[in-house]
């Protein structure tokens, strides 16, 4: 896995940056602490926000013909009106899929057409509401500090920080984010703005190591205006902890997978499977959307996978005894 410099460095040609902290950094937490701040657009006294997006799913590696192993892929969009850390409404429409998750003074409620979100609406959450994940902009969810290894330099003479590796971050000297690399999906945020004092990315595209497409979408974001009377109510009751739009991480929810162990048939040698493998564990414990983000020899991979596909765990992963829906990423080390 490595950084694409060249290309994310030359799309923010144009911004003009600012400093977004009169100090720098001290440590990688601390620059990650920095750039979760500048691109949090739901903190505590922001400015309410109208948010709309345009994006494209690719199908991503599967190995298999069969159309149940598919990523669903197509175009979709994510809609959300924010006025408050308690009062927001947020909208998904991709393929077959769509839901509506709300907060007000009645309580957080969901509708949705399926109790399965699809991998690739996870995976655009997860970058338009936490692109540092919270065990890294807050290392109390880990329960220890990472030690950050960081290194600066130029790409076509325009200076960079790095920050990692897998995972990494790859910053502008003053602090805006170009890019990250986590667990094999590398991520760029281009065409940046200022939106009361908050930098949003009005291009992300998400493709795995092997530079394989997997999401593109497009965003604009205004101020909320005149918000619709009843926006942030829906008919019924709250909604169970496990169902919710919200990005997940392992400080979230309980879950004790099986032991089992995957191994390739031949443990050494050019046809050892060796990269990072992406599945979705759904509500019931049930496999989906299994692809492989990242491999040098991708084909390696067609032995297990379909076992793997067939898992199903019992209990599923659970929050606060409510089911939910992780994702799971499974990496092959080459040792």
């Amino acid at each position: 896995m490595r950084f694409y410099l060249s290309a994310v460095l030359l799309a923010t040609l144009g911004f003009s940056a600012r400093a977004w902290s009169d100090e720098a950094p001290k440590n990688g937490t601390e620059w990650l602490q920095r750039a979760a701040d500048q691109m949090n657009l739901r903190a505590f006294g922001s400015a309410p926000f109208h948010m709309k997006v345009a994006f494209h799913a690719f199908p991503g590696i599967v190995l298999s013909k069969e159309k149940s192993d598919q990523i669903i892929s197509g175009d979709g969009t994510y809609e959300e009106i924010w006025a408050a850390p308690h009062e927001w409404r947020r909208e998904v429409t991709f393929a077959s899929y769509h839901a509506i998750e709300v907060e007000s003074q009645a309580g957080r409620k969901m509708q949705a057409s399926s109790d399965y979100e699809p991998s690739r609406v996870l995976m655009l959450l997860q970058q338009l509401i936490y692109p540092i994940p919270r065990m890294f902009s807050s290392p109390s969810r880990m329960g220890r500090h990472l030690h950050w290894k960081i290194r600066s330099g130029k790409a076509s003479g325009e200076p960079y920080v790095m920050i990692g590796e897998d995972p990494g971050y790859l910053f502008l000297p003053t602090g805006e984010l170009l890019q990250s690399i986590y667990r094999g999906v590398v991520t760029d945020f281009t065409k940046p703005v200022v939106f009361n004092g908050k930098l949003v990315a009005q291009r992300i595209q998400m493709h795995g190591g092997n530079k394989q497409d997997l999401l593109t979408a497009d965003l604009t974001v205004e101020p909320a205006g005149q918000v619709a009377a009843g926006a942030f109510t829906l008919p019924g009751d709250p909604a169970e902890p496990g169902m919710t739009l919200r990005p997940l991480d392992f400080a979230d929810y309980n879950f004790s997978p099986s032991g089992k162990s995957y191994l390739p048939i031949q443990t050494s040698g050019p046809t050892r499977a060796v990269g990072n493998l992406r599945r979705i564990v759904d509500r019931h414990g049930i496999v989906h959307e299994f692809e492989v983000l990242y491999s040098p020899n991708p084909e390696n991979f067609a032995p297990i996978l379909p076992e793997m596909r067939d898992d199903k765990f019992r209990p599923p992963p659970m929050i606060d005894k409510s089911p939910c829906e992780i994702v799971q990423v499974v990496i092959f080390s080459p040792n």
